[in-house]
């Protein structure tokens, strides 16, 4: 362990920690760590527990009236001491996405919780953290206020000029727009001319109003905090465990994450920030998992990852590579019909991400198995479900494992498609970024619904899907969102956490490992024959899965 000043946390402390209240049947400890960063800079008290809900905050964690809370210190230190006690620590990170309130953090954590400590039940292992970094929701009321006031604050502070722009353009339509409705006298060349100021206003008042819209959409401003607060924060927390926690030289703490959306983007950054860029495994070709003092970067699982395709794509723009390769597995939970992150997400990044093609512009969580054999194929083949890149090798030799970037496209239509070979250079010679992730593509995933629709998709089952079918899952997750129990509904981008298939899988995965997660299946045979019957379920569940090479070499030399 280093013995430094830095051990102590600084005056102006960057998160809080609340420790989830246990009954006798919890065996593994679960913590929330809540950023202390605020919404808005003008915040003038901080207060941390305005992050959690005063519903479910005396429910979920031991907060208790009358008494004093443990220090963030002491707590850091409970933490130290149940790792160090344990045999094979390890830490698992749960990072929420856009728009999360803190209802939804609590409430989300709480769930993996309850489910680790009924499905796995390991004590002495692991200890579960959620993150809530500071996000804003568009519509319900929070620090910011209600969407009402939200509304005034955004108008409110406008920029002068724009707000000089937006009053007089305003005033200009109303008064043309009079002008031509009802007076009835004027020449052909006054018509001509409140035609053209009508127009020239419409269009400043219109971009202005654009900004507002922009600006009450949140997602620019909880990509700041991501970026500012989110980030920098739970590295402050892993700097800390990591000069606390006293360990044997050849012991390590391995360490995981789960994230989901805009939480992507957080735990992409974390992890290349833990990679030290100043060590020369960090530019290694294959750099070993060790970072700091006591940890290992074990499971990586991005759902729905709000991040641009090029983290999997080689070249100079790939600023991941380098870092993604330290850890020991890696997973996506992707889906082409993510309506949020196939609208909304690539709309709003048009205006900062540097692409010149609209394609290359698309989110990760976006990226499926290839159905079309080039750009110019608008026939596709129809889905082949289960691990599609392991195929038996010739005369019974065993089998084979292709590499998943030849298996990866990026769709929005039957028109618009592209491999990821044909977006930029790739080559056997060495491993490709792709190579690094096994896939899950839920587009057609089905469960064990009665109704048999889908559970992130409307599981057309088709090439590509169109622009009709993208209507209909468009009132499918509108009729989601209005009422969450409504059969018919489909939520495009968080439904992954619904799915039993894909929420065993994402929870097991993270804690497991592959592994582990083929044993919780009841799998049993020797690691092929696991494998196979891996498969099988996944062709029942109608789920594209593509394996990381490393994924198959482990189990294959075991």
């Amino acid at each position: 362990m280093n013995s430094c000043d830095n051990q102590n946390l600084p005056d102006n402390q960057p998160y809080k920690i609340y420790e989830f209240k246990k009954t006798n049947q919890e065996k593994i400890p679960g913590y929330l760590v809540v950023s202390t960063a605020k919404l808005n800079v003008e915040t003038e008290e901080q207060n941390s527990n305005r992050y959690l809900s005063s519903v479910a905050n005396k429910k979920l964690f031991n907060i208790n009236d009358g008494q004093v809370e443990p220090s963030t210190q002491d707590m850091i230190e409970k933490i130290a001491k149940t790792l160090e006690s344990s045999p094979e620590p390890e830490i698992i990170i749960n990072i929420h996405g856009y728009s999360s309130t803190p209802s939804d953090t609590e409430t989300g954590c709480k769930k993996i919780y309850e489910y680790i400590n009924t499905a796995i039940q390991q004590p002495n292992k692991y200890i579960f953290l959620g993150y809530r970094w500071p996000s804003e929701n568009p519509i319900k009321t929070d620090e910011s206020g209600s969407f009402g006031q939200k509304l005034i604050n955004a108008l409110s502070s406008l920029p002068t000029l724009l707000a000089i722009n937006l009053a007089l353009g305003l005033t200009i339509s109303i008064w043309s727009a009079i002008a031509l409705l009802f007076l009835n006298i004027l020449s052909n060349s006054a018509v001509h001319f409140f035609t053209a100021m009508l127009i020239l206003s419409g269009i400043v008042s219109a971009t202005i109003f654009t900004l507002i819209i922009l600006r009450l959409s949140t997602y620019f401003r909880d990509t700041y905090r991501a970026t500012n607060y989110g980030v920098t924060d739970l590295v402050e927390l892993i700097r800390q465990l990591d000069y606390t926690v006293k360990l044997p030289r050849n012991k390590r703490i391995k360490l995981s994450f789960i994230s989901h959306s805009m939480g992507c983007f957080v735990v992409t950054d974390v992890i290349r920030i833990l990679s030290d860029v100043f060590d020369v495994k960090s530019i290694n070709k294959k750099p070993d998992s060790d970072i700091g003092n006591v940890f290992r970067l074990g499971r990586l699982v991005l759902v729905a990852p709000d991040i641009p395709v090029e983290s999997i794509l080689p070249g100079r723009a790939n600023f991941l590579r380098s870092s993604l390769r330290r850890c020991e597995e890696a997973y996506i939970f992707c889906n082409e019909g993510d309506l949020a992150l196939r609208f909304t997400s690539t709309a709003a990044n048009y205006f900062s991400f540097p692409a010149r093609t609209r394609i290359s512009g698309y989110r990760l969580g976006n990226i499926t198995v290839k159905h079309f054999n080039n750009k110019n194929d608008s026939v596709g083949h129809t889905p082949r479900y289960g691990v599609v890149n392991l195929h038996k090798q010739d005369y019974g030799k065993g089998y084979r494992l292709d590499n998943p970037y030849k298996y990866l496209e990026i769709r929005s239509s039957s028109s618009e498609h592209r491999k990821l070979e044909e977006i930029t250079k790739m080559s056997e010679e060495s491993v490709q970024p792709a190579d690094l992730f096994t896939y899950f593509d839920c587009t057609d995933y089905k469960d064990d619904r009665i109704d048999q629709i889908g559970i992130v998709s409307s599981a057309i089952q088709k090439p590509a899907i169109n622009f009709g079918n993208y209507i209909l899952l468009t009132l499918a997750f509108i009729r989601k969102s209005i009422n969450n129990r409504d059969p018919q509904g489909i939520d495009t981008h968080t439904g992954y956490f619904g799915g039993g298939f894909s929420q065993k899988a994402i929870y097991e995965l993270a804690f497991l490992g592959f592994q582990g997660f083929l044993e919780s299946l009841s799998i049993e045979g020797d690691e092929l024959e696991q494998i196979s019957v891996f498969s099988q379920r996944c062709q029942e569940k109608q789920i594209q899965v593509i394996l990381a090479p490393q994924i198959y070499q482990q189990k294959t030399q075991r």
